[in-house]
């Protein structure tokens, strides 16, 4: 639907020239536009006719430019910003929008939303190597152009070469080696006969990476005064162990498709501030199974779907160091010395089912699509055993009386959505959206967006919208128990966004362009973790408001051999109390430059810095200081293999990267890694 929306786009600036045409040439060549349909790749050639702000990149030229992964990918992106956790969970941050939630942006592999359920992020995602991607288009702001799904900051989504392999070769491989003992390998395979096709990907992610800490969260009582002189520094595990398969077919208009998906990672600064060591780890599953046909009523087409996906988490790690005292269960006034350490297996099962419909056609010269969908979540699965509470040794099952998720939490939403866009004139279009979501007892969100787009002249186009969105509080945020680093509160309400956003975009030639867009977000109840001195613990409150505004510049020029791509984003941000927004950098550039140097030798530079970031009012330590990391790439094409051979170096001036700790954590900010280097293979069959 959104393809034949592109394509009467495309026609509105050619249509300028035919101003004294007949008005019936032009009804006539717009419905005839309206019906074609397009391919993806075509709608990236035509994106500036989209009404959305968006970015997109090739996945050839992003690796091309030193990126090996989603999450280096998106690095690059104007206005995105990676924040981490004391798990070394990732979060993509969006112009600022409160970096320690995680539902922020929705992640869409191949149109299917595949941000987990328990944290509502997608960590394991952004390993996903960048040879196994064709295409990532980033939205930025409410909405997104994939039918049903909403993001709150933005969305993010992601084509691989499963889904679209390229016309001439349907089968890709590739494999990397590098710094921390990483490897890499995947492959991707495409077939299609008559109404039949078959498509599969799979590839696996392995490093050792250990990186070093400051003083854990101990060293700031969070296990109380006693418990202080136990803090710990030092090197924590950061490994990573990620696997994926996933798998689609198509015989006339029934599809099906599926996706398994492991990622093991090691527990960095501890699940409860205190710092990890040796095999402690958590791991964060997730599989999926659609299967759906596509029909026709009358003029209009649709599509009923059906899906289940299952989560789950799991976490095996010292959660506390030799020597902790605390006071045992019974009775509690029995002060408990726990030798060896405070140990914790921790391990949830989340299953959801989903249902929906669409359907879409023209309805009054425009493009009309309606879609209602429905899911049902609940926990199969809950395990909690820990060291004996009461005697300090040994292992006991306390799940029944002291689970780390609330058993009986369950989530219910119900979806209606409506969409309408159209050509009014030769030179405005329009689009229209209302979606209703109704979460468990919450009160009914109701998001409306507009958005028109007027074309100047065939080289200035102008798009505006206004959008109100929501996000709904995740597993964690709402059913977490008897955990100190976060603790659940189930009167969570939604998350909601009023956003107000244009666009200019300049066009010199065909592959080359100047765009820059102007916006403001009014946040409302957002969700963060506050922390409760009488508990001794962070519990998750509605409470933070936050206005946002900013302005973004991204240049684009394609020679035949030289590509450059250059953003820098500006936002004033500030919360409820007119405060400076913490964590939130005023400042970020980003940008890359590929150049061929002859039929087989090509190489590559890119760059990124982001200003100082600021801390909470509360928080005593200084701002973060401001950064700038360098990447570089050579490579070298193998025609007679059908294959080439990449060499990159990643944080070429080893540059000391952070992420920033909250308040009363850790005494120091999450360390990430250094200068490294990848050997990549590739090549197709």
């Amino acid at each position: 639907m959104m393809n034949r929306f592109s394509l009467a786009l495309l026609f509105v600036p050619f249509s300028l020239f035919a101003a004294e045409a007949d008005t019936d040439l032009f009804n006539t060549l717009t419905d005839d536009i309206n019906t074609i349909t397009k391919t993806a790749k075509d709608q990236r050639a035509n994106i500036d006719y989209l009404p959305y702000i968006m970015t997109v990149f090739e996945g050839e030229e992003l690796s091309r430019a030193g990126a090996s992964s989603l999450k280096e990918a998106l690095s690059l992106a104007a206005g995105v910003n990676i924040a981490s956790d004391n798990l070394s969970l990732f979060n993509p941050v969006i112009r600022g929008s409160n970096p320690v939630a995680y539902g922020q942006s929705k992640l869409i592999v191949d149109g299917v939303e595949v941000n987990d359920l328990f944290f509502d992020g997608y960590t394991a995602y952004l390993t996903m190597p960048i040879d196994m991607i064709k295409r990532i288009e980033i939205v930025r702001g409410p909405g997104s152009y994939s039918d049903g799904h909403w993001g709150y900051a933005g969305s993010i989504i992601v084509t691989t070469y499963k889904k679209e392999p390229d016309t001439d070769k349907n089968s890709r491989w590739f494999t990397s080696a590098g710094t921390h003992n990483t490897y890499k390998a995947g492959a991707s395979y495409a077939m299609r006969e008559n109404d039949f096709a078959f498509a599969a990907d799979l590839y696996t992610v392995h490093d050792n990476l250990s990186l070093p800490y400051g003083q854990d969260g101990l060293s700031n009582n969070l296990l109380g005064v006693a418990n202080a002189p136990l803090s710990r520094s030092g090197n924590a595990p950061s490994s990573t162990d990620a696997t994926m398969f996933s798998f689609s077919l198509a015989k006339g208009d029934f599809f099906s498709d599926g996706r398994i998906s492991s990622y093991r990672h090691g527990s960095g600064g501890g699940i409860n501030y205190a710092l990890a060591t040796g095999e402690d780890h958590y791991n964060i599953d997730q599989w999926q199974l659609r299967a759906g046909v596509h029909y026709n009523v009358e003029d209009f087409t649709g599509t009923f779907q059906a899906s289940i996906v299952q989560d789950s988490f799991i976490s095996h790690q010292l959660l506390a160091p030799e020597g902790l005292q605390f006071p045992s269960l019974n009775p509690p006034t029995t002060l408990v010395t726990y030798v060896n350490g405070f140990y914790g297996e921790h391990e949830a099962i989340i299953r959801t089912y989903r249902v929906n419909n669409t359907l879409s056609g023209s309805v009054m010269g425009g493009e009309a699509t309606f879609g209602i969908g429905k899911s049902w979540s609940s926990v199969t699965s809950e395990k909690t055993i820990t060291t004996d509470r009461d005697s300090g040794t040994g292992m006991t099952d306390y799940s029944t009386i002291l689970p780390f998720f609330s058993p009986n939490g369950s989530i219910n939403n119900l979806t209606t959505y409506l969409t309408y866009e159209k050509v009014l004139s030769s030179s405005l279009c329009g689009y229209a959206s209302l979606t209703v979501d109704k979460r468990n007892d919450l009160s009914a969100q109701v998001d409306p967006r507009a958005a028109l787009l007027y074309t100047l002249d065939p080289d200035n186009l102008i798009k505006l919208s206004i959008s109100h969105a929501h996000r709904n509080p995740s597993w964690q945020e709402m059913y977490t128990l008897n955990n100190r680093a976060r603790w659940g509160n189930p009167n969570l309400v939604p998350e909601t966004v009023m956003a107000y956003e244009t666009q200019l975009i300049h066009r010199f030639e065909v592959d080359h362009s100047l765009s820059v867009n102007f916006f403001q977000l009014n946040n409302e109840d957002q969700i963060y973790p506050q922390y409760n001195s009488t508990f001794l613990r962070y519990e998750y409150i509605n409470g933070s408001k936050s206005k946002i505004r900013g302005f973004e510049a991204e240049w684009r020029k394609r020679y035949d051999e030289t590509s450059f791509y250059g953003a820098f984003t500006h936002i004033w941000a500030e919360d409820g109390q007119g405060a400076t927004l913490p964590n939130a950098p005023s400042n970020t550039a980003r940008g890359f430059i590929t150049h061929t140097l002859d039929t087989n030798w090509y190489g590559s530079l890119a760059g990124r810095w982001q200003s100082a970031t600021p801390r909470a009012s509360t928080d005593p330590r200084s701002d973060m200081k401001s950064i700038g990391i360098i990447d570089t790439s050579i490579g070298y094409k193998l025609p007679k293999f059908q294959s080439e051979v990449q060499l990159t170096a990643k944080n070429l001036f080893d540059k000391n990267e952070f992420y920033p700790s909250p308040t009363n954590t850790y005494d120091g900010d999450y360390p990430s890694s250094g200068r490294t280097f990848l050997l990549t293979f590739r090549g197709t069959f």
